[in-house]
């Protein structure tokens, strides 16, 4: 590799595994995204950065297991993406990264790129907080069981669509069960706890560190 060039980075995995979505979350403007490992009637990309992310969307399917197979523990990061959707709660998609850490040897991150980005770039409104708000107090409510229950017709059923469409069910949850401890939060600390919850910053710290030592080796 030619000395003093930036690390190059590539974003790869199936296609809707959140790849693009991944890529905002972290911030990686000069990162590469290959096209999809599963894309029809082509090879699957050469995965030869200095740094791969492996992006799945949920579990592993056996071509994940193929791919994650043939790539090395010092250059990959594997990106358990869409994790709230593995079980019921964030402690079984942990334990679904550690099981394929166990199996490949590569260290996993369970990730919400979605909610990650969309803590970035965005905000918490005025009518946001009214809505939720005005559920905090119904914590036997069935709203957050599911998207359509959420959306089910009734009072301020845009105010809920708007909502929900910003920060999916997991945020809501995630909002919903902080106003309930402490109703006084305001609209950044709201948005701390959502980035928080995201499970972005354990994977871009790890993600700067290994940036960091291949910059420093090709410095040399």
């Amino acid at each position: 590799m030619p000395p003093g060039r930036s690390p190059r980075i590539q974003v790869t995995g199936r296609a809707r595994a959140g790849k693009t979505t991944l890529r905002r979350a972290l911030s990686l403007l000069t990162a590469e995204e290959t096209r999809p490992l599963d894309h029809p009637g082509h090879p699957n990309p050469a995965l030869d950065g200095d740094l791969v992310l492996y992006v799945l969307p949920g579990l592993a399917d056996p071509a994940d297991h193929r791919a994650l197979a043939a790539l090395h523990p010092d250059r990959t990061l594997v990106v358990l993406n869409k994790a709230d959707a593995i079980g019921v709660r964030w402690s079984d998609a942990a334990t679904a990264a550690e099981d394929l850490t166990a199996r490949h040897g590569l260290p996993v991150f369970p990730v919400v790129a979605a909610l990650a980005a969309h803590t970035r770039a965005g905000t918490l409104t005025d009518i946001d907080l009214r809505t939720l708000h005005r559920h905090r107090e119904h914590a036997d409510s069935p709203l957050c069981l599911s998207h359509d229950l959420f959306t089910a017709p009734g009072p301020d059923l845009d105010a809920r669509r708007a909502l929900i469409d910003r920060w999916d069910l997991f945020g809501v949850s995630c909002l919903l069960a902080s106003l309930r401890r402490d109703p006084r939060l305001p609209a950044q600390h709201l948005l701390q706890i959502l980035h928080c919850a995201s499970g972005i910053d354990r994977l871009h710290r790890e993600l700067h560190r290994r940036y960091e030592t291949v910059a420093a080796a090709l410095a040399d």
